[in-house]
């Protein structure tokens, strides 16, 4: 490449500054008008092809900055090695004496501007371009979308805030009304007390006066006669007054407010006045245009961690006093709680963090435990069972405050309700003989997910927006999607009855097989399993499990007051 491309390189040498006007990419030089038609005259270079000078110096600078001719000899490429993928002269070919594939440079770079390999990377060019055109476009589609969704979501929350407000204010206009009518009536009928009081008042300060008069002017006889009439009247007037005080016109009133527990509802128990719900889904432009695309599909497996490395460590053993140990869940700050399911009430068992002090937390309900899942520290979601059912009471989930010791909530379910958990937003639970509810911890509506006939005894977990259940009577585990599309199931002899079901942090599955007495590890594909837990290792009828992702610990009990915990790490 010339060191100046503004000036003519062959005028430049006979020292006659030119301005050149073409370049000459066969001799890497810039050309005055008059040297390039000489250029093109001469038998040498008649054949090279020159360009304008300002379509050379548009050329990108790791171009233009492509040497031509060897830099260690100076003599110009004219062939190419295939081995050191290099340009070579002829005097290199000593030092590549040894490499079979030399090849002249011409049918390398011969017709490359209308080679497969030119066109298909201006196509993926293209390609690229469109994506990530398509890709803006999106974006900004999307950026338009959220606001007005926004504004759609202010809308919306003025207009609940407006109705919630005209609701009180209607509220308020009745409660006013019904003051005005207690406050006229007891304000008139006291009011009639004190007029007649005034009446017998003025009674009595004139028969003091008459009193006075005759004290100091009457004859005895007068006297005598006298003060009977007066004591008449004063026996009215007594009679008059003990009359008042027995129908209790002489009672204090009071007036006060009772506010309704709904309405002292919204002061404590609402908290917020609705919460923001983020709903990721696949965009339409996810498809990329290019290259690997217009290839055949290569899957390629998620690289997941192998079961073999797992490691089960005991940690120590639970000592629950329950007699049928149905659930198990554990909080953040390690409170361990179980269900009691051979009780007609709710009965929940609670260990501390330790596993010792357990408290028994009792409901005197017509509702049985079945299983457990902490929605936050201090409250609880229970499912009934059937217990309840066969006693002919309602059946489905009951919302416990722990720390008030009472039921906030109950969430009936047309079924007996079996296994239960919580994805963060929505407490997901089985319905004998329905599919898999999902219900609103907002306002506790009620969702179904299609293709999920539950059997007796079904239990559920979830995990990254997949939905793993049991089916105890053909000894399977179903994974899902939460609209309802199938991703795989588990079915092997090695797993019978399966009971409890959980996911770590990594999606694997454990699964307690009750008849089978072990414990079973699922990888997220439901392609590999190992069995981890069995009779060795101390289970015998296992029902329950849980898996602690905060500190990576599993607990399993069995349908007695037993119950272990384990580290689980990966090597």
């Amino acid at each position: 490449m010339a060191s100046n491309t503004s000036v003519c390189a062959i005028c430049d040498l006979r020292h006659i500054t030119s301005r050149s006007m073409h370049w000459c990419p066969e001799c890497e030089e810039a050309l005055c008008p008059d040297c390039s038609e000489h250029h093109s005259l001469s038998k040498g270079t008649r054949a090279h092809k020159t360009i304008p000078i300002s379509q050379y110096q548009s050329l990108p600078t790791f171009v233009t900055d492509i040497q031509q001719f060897c830099i260690y000899h100076n003599e110009k490429y004219q062939q190419y090695c295939m081995t050191h993928e290099c340009p070579i002269c002829y005097k290199c070919i000593k030092e590549h004496g040894k490499c079979t594939d030399v090849i002249p440079l011409e049918d390398v770079i011969g017709e490359i501007k209308s080679s497969e390999l030119f066109r298909d990377l201006e196509q993926t060019l293209k390609d690229v371009l469109g994506n990530i055109s398509r890709i803006r476009k999106d974006r900004e589609d999307n950026v338009q979308s959220i606001q007005t969704q926004k504004k759609k979501i202010t809308m919306e929350i003025d207009k609940i805030k407006t109705q919630i407000n005209q609701r009180i204010e209607k509220l308020k206009e009745s409660v006013i009304k019904e003051l005005e009518k207690v406050y006229d009536d007891y304000n008139g009928r006291i009011k009639s007390i004190i007029s007649a009081l005034k009446v017998q008042e003025h009674e009595i300060k004139h028969c003091s006066t008459e009193f006075e008069h005759i004290k100091n002017y009457a004859s005895d006889l007068q006297t005598f006669i006298g003060i009977r009439g007066i004591q008449s009247k004063l026996t009215d007037n007594e009679e008059r007054y003990m009359s008042m005080n027995e129908n209790k016109s002489l009672h204090t009133v009071e007036i006060q407010l009772a506010i309704d527990e709904k309405i002292q509802g919204i002061l404590t128990s609402v908290v917020k006045f609705g919460s923001i719900i983020i709903k990721e889904s696949p965009s339409a432009c996810t498809h990329i245009d290019g290259k690997k695309s217009r290839q055949a599909q290569i899957s390629v497996p998620i690289r997941m961690q192998s079961l073999n490395t797992l490691s089960v460590d005991f940690i120590q053993k639970l000592d629950t006093n329950c007699i049928w140990i149905r659930g198990c869940s554990r909080t953040r700050t390690g409170t361990f709680h179980f269900t009691d399911y051979g009780y007609l009430q709710l009965k929940i068992v609670i260990l501390n963090a330790q596993g010792k002090n357990n408290q028994i937390f009792s409901l005197l309900t017509p509702y049985s435990a079945f299983d457990i899942v902490c929605i936050d520290e201090k409250t609880v979601a229970v499912t009934t069972g059937k217990q309840g059912a066969r006693q002919g009471n309602k059946s489905g989930i009951c919302i416990v405050d722990l720390t008030k010791k009472k039921e906030t909530q109950f969430i009936e379910l047309h079924g007996s309700s079996f296994g239960i958990t919580y994805d963060g937003t929505s407490l997901i639970a089985c319905v004998q003989g329905k599919d898999i509810h999902v219900i609103s911890c907002i306002d506790y509506s009620i969702a179904t997910i299609p293709n999920t006939m539950l059997t007796e005894s079904s239990v559920v977990s979830t995990h990254s927006k997949k939905i793993f259940y049991t089916n105890l009577n053909e000894n399977r585990i179903y994974c899902c999607l939460y609209d309802g599309t199938p991703v795989w199931e588990f079915n092997n002899d090695i797993l019978k009855t399966p009971r409890g079901i959980t996911v770590d942090n990594n999606g694997n599955v454990f699964v307690v097989g009750h008849e089978s007495c072990n414990v079973l590890i699922i990888s997220p594909d439901g392609k590999q399993y190992k069995q981890i837990l069995n009779k060795e290792s101390g289970l015998y009828d296992p029902y329950a499990i849980f898996f602690d992702k905060l500190r990576n610990q599993l607990i399993v009990a069995n349908n007695s007051s037993v119950a272990f915990l384990y580290n689980i790490s990966y090597l």
